[in-house]
């Protein structure tokens, strides 16, 4: 799923038709229809249908749309905070990366702080997996990263920043809502929803949870839509699902052994390279935010895992 494919289905979905899509957004008609091809491909379900000169969103597409409209927002909000100015003096960039729940927990707020003071340096922040990100600060394509499955590359400093809660969730809908918590031998039985691939299906693995996973996804969104939808039972970092969780729209579950995962989140940057002032500031920026400490055994543990 690339920003791209989700501003063509933005038009799509406005325009509900391919030709005013594609003028909209000035490509091709063919290449709209590829890209709604390539997501839907990517998920396994179909997110229109030809209805005529136009179209209709399935119930899929719909709420595949209601789980990215609020993500095309975010990225529309930092655009207007971060989009390059044009000033009589000197612009200087800073340039960072994150995982996908640490750029929309953490990192749009800490750039809008850095700017309040740092008005004249134009912040640009990418976001992709830790193991990109990692890459990203080799190859000096950006200074500093925040990660959460770090690896043992000698080359990376890396620094905790937080610890949050791992919870499991249900739509408040379903039968757990009322229960609250279920037992191991429950769990096993018990319909799970997951992102395939990535830290929290990887810590569930490594301390042995038997799952009845009946939807693997390939983004974090989309399982949270399908708990919500009463699909089944998911796995959030807490700050992902605090909004659900505050209108009660989904209900934490209590699962044993689950408090034996830390869902950590590390600075990275490149050992020996020289900091830029501007990113050396906004390291200490980070080092100065908000979150509990990791403890040090879990950053031990990670070193020795990657």
């Amino acid at each position: 799923m690339t920003l791209h494919q989700l501003k063509t289905f933005e038009a799509v979905v406005k325009h509900l038709n391919i030709t005013k899509a594609a003028r909209a957004i000035r490509i091709s008609q063919s290449s709209v229809s590829k890209q709604l091809r390539l997501l839907e491909e990517e998920y396994g379900v179909k997110f229109h249908l030809r209805i005529g000169r136009g179209i209709k969103l399935t119930e899929e597409g719909r709420l595949f749309w209601h789980v990215v409209a609020p993500i095309l927002g975010q990225i529309e909000d930092v655009k207007k905070i971060f989009l390059l100015r044009v000033t009589e003096g000197q612009f200087h960039l800073l340039k960072v990366a994150g995982t996908t729940n640490v750029s929309v927990a953490l990192l749009p707020e800490v750039l809008k702080a850095f700017t309040k003071t740092h008005p004249d340096v134009q912040p640009i922040f990418r976001t992709a997996d830790s193991s990109t990100v990692e890459q990203m600060v080799l190859d000096s394509e950006v200074e500093i990263g925040l990660i959460t499955n770090p690896s043992r590359r000698s080359q990376i400093a890396l620094e905790p920043l937080w610890s949050q809660e791992l919870v499991a969730a249900v739509s408040t809908k379903h039968p757990l809502a009322r229960k609250g918590k279920v037992s191991l031998e429950e769990l096993s039985k018990i319909p799970v929803l997951i992102r395939v691939g990535g830290r929290i299906a990887k810590e569930l693995q490594r301390i042995g949870l038997k799952l009845n996973i009946v939807a693997e996804c390939h983004s974090s969104e989309v399982v949270r839509a399908g708990v919500r939808a009463g699909l089944g039972l998911g796995f959030f970092f807490r700050d992902t699902i605090d909004h659900e969780l505050k209108q009660r729209y989904l209900k934490p579950v209590e699962i044993p052994r689950l408090k034996e995962i830390d869902a950590n989140c590390f600075i990275i940057y490149r050992k020996g390279a020289p900091l830029s002032t501007n990113a050396q500031d906004f390291l200490t920026l980070l080092r100065q935010w908000r979150g509990k400490p990791i403890r040090e055994k879990n950053l031990e543990r990670h070193r020795l895992s990657g």
